[in-house]
């Protein structure tokens, strides 16, 4: 989709200010992906979104006969529709598409905000693909979009949802946004029937995710980015395995903790009380428990973060409610030793 400016701003900065990242590849066609296809039986493969037309070359490419576009901008050779505020149904048709990418946040900040407050305002969503994602589903049995990863970790409802596929190969051409491919279909679900994978691989079930959640009850007082915090948090990994998510001493972590603000949220010191000897048994057992729960949840409900590691995994943050809720974890394995000496 592309938003109509002033005819004299740079292309490029435009299509990056309102988060159009175009598909240039079909790494996302998985074969669980080909086969959710194949079931759906659509003739025409329909992008509200359609841009430059990479998914629907794509779609062609698989055996679609029939391709329809709609895009905001008529230059582009396809009808012309705001399909972020309204998709038209089509009979026999499967939704194929990557809507735009763009928060709420992010548009206040670019200095673009006066050109989508209208999206915005008109929902309870705080990034334009959510809004094309909630339009897409309105009028349409069946269909695919290629969306940002942080989807799976937001409040969105999700019974339509036949799988949600973490794709880590790179997609774009000119972003790096961590994303995922989400199939729908016309049947609401629990979440014990909605399919999660990473790129071919099958991880389980939404439910199973959702119920391993870790959420904070805040019954201790920890405090996160205090200048007098007895524990560093590294809360993203590095592109190195060796630079992971880690709890440690202050003195351990390879940065100016001075640095550190309030508003920090990639690395911060965390304040506790208690005593010298109980803080490093916290920061084992946290770093114990963070390291099985990445492993059992493969990662998935850990942020996604900008960037493949070396190895070509994703880069995750740990957000600092889950965090928390892994500290008070560990604190409450410290007083169950205490209890049985």
């Amino acid at each position: 989709i592309i938003f109509l400016f002033n005819i004299h701003m740079n292309a490029e900065l435009k299509k990056r200010s309102l988060g159009q990242f175009f598909t240039k590849n079909d790494l996302w066609l998985k074969s669980h992906i080909l086969e959710f296809i194949k079931r759906a039986n659509a003739d025409i493969a329909f992008d509200p979104f359609a841009g430059e037309g990479d998914l629907l070359e794509a779609a062609q490419k698989i055996g679609f006969k029939k391709t329809k576009g709609f895009d905001i901008d008529g230059k582009l050779g396809w009808e012309t529709n705001d399909s972020l505020v309204n998709i038209a149904e089509i009979k026999n048709s499967m939704i194929i598409t990557n809507p735009p990418y763009l928060t709420n946040y992010s548009a206040k900040r670019k200095g673009v905000y006066g050109n989508v407050e209208k999206y915005f305002e008109a929902c309870n969503y705080d990034d334009l693909y959510q809004l094309a994602i909630d339009r897409c589903l309105r009028n349409n049995k069946f269909g695919i979009a290629i969306i940002p990863e942080t989807f799976i970790n937001s409040k969105f409802p999700k019974n339509r949802l036949s799988s949600i596929t973490i794709i880590e190969d790179k997609m774009f051409d000119d972003t790096d946004v961590p994303v995922c491919v989400i199939c729908f279909d016309d049947k609401i679900k629990s979440y014990n029937e909605i399919k999660v994978y990473k790129n071919n691989l099958y991880l389980g079930n939404l439910g199973q995710f959702e119920k391993r959640r870790k959420i904070p009850a805040k019954n201790i007082p920890i405090k996160f980015n205090s200048p007098y915090g007895q524990i560093a948090l590294r809360a993203v990994d590095a592109t190195t395995s060796k630079k992971n998510i880690q709890f440690m001493h202050p003195e351990a972590i390879d940065y100016d903790l001075s640095f550190v603000r309030e508003s920090s949220r990639l690395i911060t010191l965390i304040e506790v009380e208690m005593e010298q000897d109980s803080v490093d048994r916290l920061i084992d057992y946290s770093n114990e428990i963070l390291i099985s729960f990445r492993k059992e949840m493969h990662d998935v409900l850990l942020s996604p973060f900008k960037g493949n590691k070396k190895n070509g995994e994703r880069r995750r943050r740990l957000d600092y409610g889950t965090a928390r809720a892994i500290l008070e974890e560990a604190y409450a394995k410290i007083n169950h030793d205490c209890t049985l000496l």
